[in-house]
């Protein structure tokens, strides 16, 4: 037989085959879609039969997020970011780099090697004219380095409250807030929780799937007391450490008629 058939014959063949796994691949992927579907009307109806309101379109997909090791000793600022906010500062550390004190033309910060920070400003230096106060803020924690979004506000007696989450890759740091406070068309006073460094390991580990992570977290309700009778958002994100080594931890945020609850994303287990 000729080369030439045969190569047409091989590659004949090998057609036929890449078309077997294609439609096995198919096959498998759809087995799947229709059990998450399942999974995910059932946990619906278990919810509903416990007293729990919860909406189909509240129910995300599952995820998968790498747990990550920052490098970094301290998350203090770096004196750049920090005179970028309150102009030349002066610098005061008498805690070998566990609280560092600076203070500016604009106002005081205190910030902490945990990556805590109050910053106080003076009165008629930071006007907010006519900019958003939401654009201004955010504005100001990039000048920080921290990348942030927007998850409440609040307003009382002419004071403005806002609260900004930290972003980290485009994940949310659930533990990471900053709160911002604006009196008299000025911010006044900023403190909170902030993260930096660079990413210097990962671990891949399987996130609890949706449904599963409901029914672990319905069960835990019910032992512990906790009372809700409605789940309204669900989102994948991290959990920040407080302590060296600095790490990222990937954990379940779930909001509920009664308040907000971090859960393990490995085990679903509701963290302090």
């Amino acid at each position: 037989m000729e080369w030439s058939k045969v190569k047409n014959i091989i590659i004949l063949i090998l057609l036929a085959l890449n078309g077997i796994l294609l439609f096995l691949a198919a096959g498998r992927e759809y087995e799947y879609r229709r059990y998450q579907e399942k999974a995910r009307t059932e946990v619906l109806t278990t919810m509903a039969a416990n007293g729990v309101s919860l909406k189909a379109d509240v129910l995300p997909e599952d995820a998968a997020l790498p747990a990550l090791q920052l490098e970094r000793e301290g998350m203090q600022f770096e004196p750049e970011q920090v005179e970028a906010l309150l102009g030349p500062c002066r610098r005061e550390d008498e805690s070998g780099g566990i609280r560092v004190t600076y203070t500016g033309e604009k106002g005081r910060m205190d910030a902490f090697s945990s990556g805590r920070f109050t910053v106080e400003f003076r009165s008629g230096t930071m006007a907010l004219g006519d900019r958003d106060a939401e654009a201004y803020g955010a504005g100001v924690l990039e000048q920080l380095g921290c990348e942030s979004e927007l998850v409440a506000r609040e307003e009382d007696d002419g004071e403005l409250r806002l609260t900004f989450r930290q972003i980290w890759g485009g994940i949310p740091v659930f533990n990471c807030e900053s709160h911002l406070t604006y009196r008299d068309g000025e911010l006044r006073r900023m403190e909170g929780q902030r993260l930096c460094g660079t990413e210097a390991a990962a671990s891949q580990e399987k996130m609890i799937a949706v449904p599963t992570l409901l029914i672990r977290f319905l069960s835990q309700r019910n032992e512990s007391g906790r009372m809700f009778s409605k789940i309204t958002h669900i989102e994948a994100g991290y959990q920040a450490a407080s302590v060296r080594p600095f790490s990222l931890t990937p954990v379940w945020y779930i909001e509920t008629d009664t308040g907000a609850y971090i859960l393990s994303g490995t085990d679903g287990k509701v963290l302090d």
